[in-house]
């Protein structure tokens, strides 16, 4: 029997889904390899007699390297970018700056170096918090790309029907209320990072010390603000679909696009 043809649809849900970044992936290269780099490779070859211990310079080269490789191959191939690797991207490269100027040539590590980490730290997801506030009132506001995405909700039907009842505004506050939740996410873990950088790093007065502080700051930083911050994010966007559902009058699974 011949085989049924595809439909145009099915193909690009399969080309959406081929396309999607692996989450496993992104954690691995992004959080546990950098780790391994900075907490077990940075050691001191000469000292320790292992030749898996690269020592700091090597160390922090393979942390950076590695997920900007790796977020530069997955751009070339897709062509997208997701909020995540945004941050992943920005926060390696300016590791990498920050580094490059507290490490002194003696083997000695800049007093303010711990500041200007925490400074990195915070002022990413600030930025980003401050820009995701801005853009509710422009043409394009980022909660529709971040949260409200149309690549996960069907937003042409759920607008309809929110003009067809009468809704509008309802939904705008919806929107509004969106836009917060995921700002506001953003500037606690702003706070959140600057503080745990202070913290870890303070007091780092070596290569050795410092490529280990930021490895566990990086995982130390996953687990007690990125998870938590992800549940949280998770369970605003539910709520926020339970309210859509409500004004809309559209039962919850036809406010997701078909699968």
């Amino acid at each position: 029997m011949k085989e049924e043809e595809q439909s145009p649809a099915s193909t690009d849900q399969a080309k959406a889904a081929a396309d999607q970044e692996n989450p496993l992936a992104n954690i691995m290269v992004n959080i546990l390899i950098p780790v391994i780099a900075l907490s077990w490779l940075s050691k001191d070859g000469d000292v320790t007699g292992k030749a898996w211990h690269v020592g700091p310079v090597y160390g922090m080269i393979i942390a950076v390297l590695l997920p900007t490789v790796y977020f530069i191959w997955h751009f070339i191939k897709t062509r997208k970018v997701n909020f995540y690797s945004i941050l992943g991207a920005a926060g390696v490269m300016l590791t990498g700056s920050i580094t490059w100027y507290a490490w002194n040539t003696d083997g000695t590590i800049k007093e303010n170096a711990a500041l200007l980490f925490a400074i990195k730290e915070a002022a990413i997801p600030l930025l980003f918090g401050i820009t995701i506030l801005y853009s509710h009132w422009t043409t394009k506001p980022l909660v529709g790309v971040f949260l409200l995405n149309p690549d996960l909700l069907d937003i042409s039907r759920i607008e309809s029907a929110a003009r067809d009842n009468n809704q509008w505004d309802a939904y705008q506050k919806i929107r509004w209320q969106g836009t917060w939740m995921l700002a506001g996410s953003l500037l606690l873990s702003a706070a959140l990072n600057f503080f745990l950088a202070i913290y870890l790093l303070s007091g780092k007065a070596d290569p050795v010390s410092y490529n280990a502080a930021v490895g566990k700051l990086t995982w130390v930083g996953f687990l007690v603000i990125g998870i938590p911050l992800m549940a949280i994010m998770i369970s605003g966007l539910f709520l926020l679909i339970r309210k859509i559902s409500q004004v809309t009058g559209l039962p919850r699974e036809e406010v997701f696009l078909p699968r």
